[in-house]
This record gives structure tokens, sequence and C-alpha cells, in this order.
């Protein structure tokens, strides 16, 4: 039986189709994130918080959620980046038939990880959004 290595043009072009869908699921959610910031925004500004006399506009879990929301966007926005070189990386293999790239198949391997990170970390901030929304309205 042989277990060998193989990358063929084949190999890249999957690996060409998955960084397309990581893609557009990275851009989906960076252009969700501004949304959630007009919508906590409106839901700060709509209700009466008045303590003492004084409005309170912001609260430091707002603040913290806020950063967390910025961190996230800037985090899949640098992941994009290094998704887009894999990209050229694999298309300039394609092209040049260079089939033994081992660092572009470890590179693949490496975003596949901080994919699943990056989309976990999106998936609790999310939820840590709708929370926090459902408090405030």
């Amino acid at each position: 039986m042989d277990s060998r290595l193989i990358l063929d043009e084949a190999k890249y072009r999957l690996f060409i189709k998955e960084n397309t869908g990581w893609q557009n699921t990275i851009k989906a959610q960076v252009d969700e994130i501004p949304g959630w910031e007009d919508m906590l925004d409106q839901a700060i500004n709509n209700t009466n918080n008045i303590v003492d006399g004084v409005r309170v506009t912001t609260a430091d879990s707002d603040v913290l959620l806020y950063r967390q929301m910025m961190q996230q966007q800037q985090a899949m926005e640098k992941l994009e980046g290094e998704i887009d070189q894999q990209q050229q990386r694999l298309e300039t293999n394609c092209e040049s038939k260079k089939f033994f790239d081992i660092d572009a198949f470890c590179a693949q391997d490496i975003l596949r990880d901080r994919i699943k990170a990056i989309e976990k970390a999106y998936i609790d901030l999310k939820c840590s959004f709708m929370n926090r929304l459902a408090m405030i309205s």
C-alpha cells in the first residue's frame, strides 16, 4: 500500500474551493458585525438609562462588547488576507505544475485550524451580542 502524500492539481483545486468557501463565510460575517454595532447603538439609545436623574449611555460591558466586535472583525480581515495569499500560492502551483509544495499543504492545514477557531469565536461573540441585546430591549 502506497501512503505517500500526493499533491496534484486536483488536490490544489480542492484547496482553492475550500478557501473560496471560507472567504465567502468570513466576508458575510465581517459584513454582519457593523449591523450588530448599529443595533446595539439603537437599543442603548432607545432605552431609558437614567440613574439618579443622570442619563447613562454605555455600560462597561457594552464597551467591552464593542471592543470584542472590533477585534473579531480585524482578526477575520487578517485571516481573509492570509487566505488570499494561500489562494495565490495554490493558483501559481497549479499553473506551474509544482505538485510537491509541502509548505502549501501545511499552510492549508494551519488555515483550516485557524478558521475553526475564528468561527467559534464569532459564534461566541454573536451569542454575547444577542444576550446583551435581549437584556437591553
